[in-house]
């Protein structure tokens, strides 16, 4: 994972402090064997009487100091999701209609198809213009199973669930184009669905919707022109 968007610093950085703990632990229990091991050779009855309660002791402490661990890991943890859950401010470079609230977008999940429906009134299926440097607010429906928007780069991965709505909220940091796939088993095509994010200059992004808008009311008036005419579209 490659992190361009504040939520997706924030969940790298919890996944590289979940891998070393795990390490740290592995070690821990690893040396604490070792050193029973070795109390446990030689000796008389008095002295193994005497290394058992040492070892109750030693046991106490080694529960006390991985209890208190595993309390730090929680309270890390709480910290840095609550800030990969925040909205980011649009930067000086964004899109300047988003300065004061995030650019809302709604992403509507189905098998096998992602639709975005863009605050002009035009949409696209699977793949999603966004302006850099933005923040953007997607609103995720579905409008059959569970599916799940998943673009690593960019967020931390959220379902789509029918009946519910969900969001997801980055900024992009860098143009480009970021690629997606479906993490949940929503059907026999599911491997198939994703979805591409890419990211433009914020002039590039209104030029997008203002044509793509232009497009499908010109091909909607061609299909009425074709009904009107008795013609099959």
């Amino acid at each position: 994972m490659a992190p361009h968007s504040p939520g997706t610093d924030q969940i790298a950085t919890l996944l590289w402090i979940g891998l070393i703990a795990a390490a740290l632990v592995v070690v821990a229990v690893n040396v604490g064997l070792l050193a029973s091991l070795r109390r446990r050779r030689g000796g008389g009855d008095a002295a193994r009487d005497g290394r058992a309660e040492g070892g109750r002791r030693a046991q106490t402490r080694f529960g006390a100091a991985l209890a208190a661990f595993a309390l730090v890991l929680f309270v890390v943890g709480v910290v840095f999701t609550e800030k990969a859950r925040q909205t980011p401010d649009t930067g000086s470079a964004g899109l300047a209609s988003a300065r004061e609230e995030p650019l809302r977008i709604n992403a509507t999940g189905q098998q096998w198809l992602w639709r975005y429906d863009y605050p002009n009134g035009a949409f696209s299926f699977y793949k999603l213009v966004v302006p850099v440097d933005t923040a953007v607010e997607l609103t995720l429906r579905s409008t059959d199973v569970v599916h799940t928007w998943n673009v690593p780069d960019l967020s931390g991965m959220r379902e789509a669930v029918p009946g519910k709505t969900n969001r997801v909220v980055f900024k992009a940091d860098e143009e480009g184009t970021y690629e997606g796939r479906a993490a949940t088993l929503s059907g026999q095509g599911y491997a198939s669905m994703g979805t591409a994010v890419e990211v433009v200059s914020p002039q590039e992004y209104e030029n997008y919707v203002k044509q793509l808008k232009a497009d499908i009311e010109d091909a909607q008036q061609r299909v009425v022109s074709l009904i009107e005419d008795g013609e099959t579209p």
